[in-house]
């Protein structure tokens, strides 16, 4: 007995030397290094804002203290490309931002990457908001006006296949709204722009965009209106998971502006496509690194991305900037969100191809 409790003393004392060795190792890694984090879009955006938030934070919790800089590569995927492709696997490139389901599922121009192939350090979810202007003829009060508009709203987006284009046309396809997608803006800035001076008409913006730029614009001056907001799908219940007190109480999920302006449950081909869409498109925060990172590496950062959401010092700072916290996974529970997307009937697929393409309705 006694032999066998020295036995497991001496196999505890080895695991935690070789634990203790591991963390000193990546301690002399990280030490002095520098981490780019890419960012997939402008430098001006919303997806910026919330990475440069994430990361101040996350770099004092990685062993080794780098420093983290972020690198915009804007146009489309192009910075996942980069990271599939071009980027060094050796711990110090990572990319901040939402992995495009929908594109690469559909099989879109220009997406060369398999989300799956990523070494997936973590992911957090967001919401989104549609915006409409009020001088869409005939006139646009309030979300039941949708259904009097006749002639196509144009509308505007960042890129085909992406969450803000794929959200407005989808919600606007489900209730039958006319519309012409201009899709290739470059960046929220730019669509912002756009929306101000008539070129387009509706949009849909990220949370942290929707406080950056329209909050306390145009919508508080009453050029437009937020018909609704986006959010995730309850996995469980299939269930939206509703954001009360994230918006003003006017500002509806699609879901219940939806049976308000229909006086029905949505149904539909777009409504399945749109179901899916906001299951797995709204945890637009991931952070990965790229294929064939070290494992080591991965796992260390792992450990920093999963002490962020409660560091005090995050949690002041990013409720001051967007209001609320969103829902962060860290390691695994992430990664089968790049596995299990794939699970998508051959309609929704069908649908999604249709949409992603830039069209005209």
């Amino acid at each position: 007995m006694k032999f066998y409790a020295r036995c497991l003393l001496i196999a505890f004392a080895s695991s935690l030397v070789a634990v203790m060795s591991g963390q000193q190792a990546l301690a002399q890694f990280y030490k002095d290094k520098t981490i780019s984090v890419v960012v997939p879009s402008g430098a001006g955006g919303g997806l910026t804002r919330s990475a440069r938030l994430f990361v101040k934070y996350m770099a004092g919790h990685i062993v080794g203290s780098p420093k983290m800089v972020i690198k915009n590569i804007p146009g489309g995927v192009k910075g996942h490309n980069f990271i599939a492709e071009k980027a060094t696997p050796d711990g110090k490139t990572i990319m901040w931002g939402p992995m495009f389901f929908a594109g690469v599922l559909t099989g879109a121009p220009g997406y060369r990457y398999d989300p799956a192939k990523f070494g997936v350090v973590g992911t957090g979810n967001s919401s989104f908001v549609s915006i409409v202007r009020k001088d869409v003829p005939p006139s646009i009060n309030n979300p039941s006006d949708l259904t009097k508009i006749t002639k196509p709203v144009v509308t505007g987006g960042i890129r085909p296949g992406g969450i803000l284009d794929m959200f407005q046309q989808l919600s606007f396809d489900a209730l039958g709204i006319p519309y012409r997608h201009v899709t290739g803006y470059r960046g929220m800035p730019k669509v912002n722009a756009a929306i101000r001076a008539k070129e387009v008409q509706a949009l849909t913006v990220g949370h942290p965009g929707y406080h950056a730029f329209f909050r306390n614009t145009i919508l508080k001056d009453g050029t437009a209106i937020a018909p609704f907001y986006h959010s995730p799908f309850d996995p469980k219940t299939g269930e939206p998971v509703r954001l009360p007190g994230r918006y003003p109480a006017n500002i509806k999920h699609f879901v219940d502006a939806y049976k308000d302006i229909k006086g029905s449950a949505p149904s539909g081909a777009a409504w399945e496509a749109y179901k899916w869409f906001a299951s797995y498109e709204t945890w637009s925060y991931f952070v990965v690194a790229p294929p064939g990172t070290p494992k080591e590496a991965v796992a260390a950062l792992r450990e920093a991305h999963a002490k962020v959401p409660n560091d005090p010092g995050f949690k002041k700072d990013w409720t001051k900037q967007f209001r609320d916290i969103p829902v962060f996974l860290t390691g695994e529970k992430a990664a089968l969100l790049t596995v299990k997307h794939k699970n998508v009937s051959a309609s929704t697929l069908a649908y999604l191809k249709k949409t992603v393409a830039p069209k005209a309705k």
